[in-house]
């Protein structure tokens, strides 16, 4: 595949979602926080709870991967924790939450060999950008984390347009952006009906990498089905194999 202008999603396209870590990681201090403030429940129901409200809610701009205030809220709810309580336990369970994302991304062991896939598409001679359904601090401060944010010549937040995927305002700003003809950028991300469909519907190229129907979601849509005219140029199982395919 001949491309001069490759567009990136970043959830589940260049980093996976890390928050099954997280919540492993940090299960005893949000343990703790929960005894502190007078609340007993089962570290199996505080998963369980927090989980199913990360997987079937969400809002305009909401960031699932540093999680938020507004969400955590929804979650203490339905643990049956007092309303005049639960903003401050919200944010002390972020807090928590947040310095496991930074640890958890810091070490992501896969990291290295999409640095090495941006790094070489870069030698190549491609321009890459970023394109993200989120929010412009928690994307900054998990870009800074992961160190990907250098291998990107534009970083296009949905949050500072006021636009999301699947919008074709947002990737026709995307695609201006590049200042290529249409047939030379291609768009990579792992979205059936956020990422691939509008891609294709504006007329350029797009590659799906494929995740698992089982980690559908609210805010994932695995299990869209695309019309012909909507299906990607090239679906894959990993990053990588963009090197074999894009010239």
């Amino acid at each position: 595949m001949q491309a001069d202008g490759i567009g990136f999603d970043y959830g589940n396209t260049l980093v996976m979602d890390p928050f099954d870590m997280v919540m492993k990681m940090k299960s005893i201090d949000f343990m703790r926080i929960m005894e502190n403030n007078g609340y007993e429940v089962s570290a199996k129901r505080f998963v369980n709870v927090w989980e199913d409200i990360n997987m079937n809610v969400n809002y305009p701009f909401c960031s699932h991967f540093s999680q938020e205030i507004p969400l955590i809220k929804i979650f203490l709810e339905k643990l049956g924790v007092r309303k005049q309580d639960r903003h401050r336990i919200s944010q002390q369970l972020l807090v928590a939450y947040r310095s496991g994302l930074k640890y958890v991304l810091k070490n992501d062991q896969a990291l290295a060999r999409t640095k090495y896939v941006l790094s070489e598409l870069r030698k190549r001679g491609k321009k890459l950008f970023m394109l993200s359904n989120e929010k412009v601090d928690t994307l900054n401060a998990q870009l800074e984390w992961t160190g990907l944010a250098r291998f990107f010549a534009k970083i296009i937040i949905s949050k500072r347009l006021g636009i999301e995927k699947p919008d074709h305002r947002i990737f026709g700003y995307m695609i201006k952006s590049f200042d290529l003809p249409k047939e030379r950028i291609v768009y990579v991300g792992d979205d059936p009906m956020r990422d691939i469909k509008p891609a294709k519907e504006l007329g350029i190229k797009a590659i799906l990498i494929e995740r698992p129907k089982e980690m559908s979601s609210c805010w994932k849509s695995y299990n869209y089905e695309l019309k012909d005219n909507e299906k990607p140029d090239f679906v894959i199982k990993d990053i990588s194999e963009l090197l074999q395919i894009i010239e």
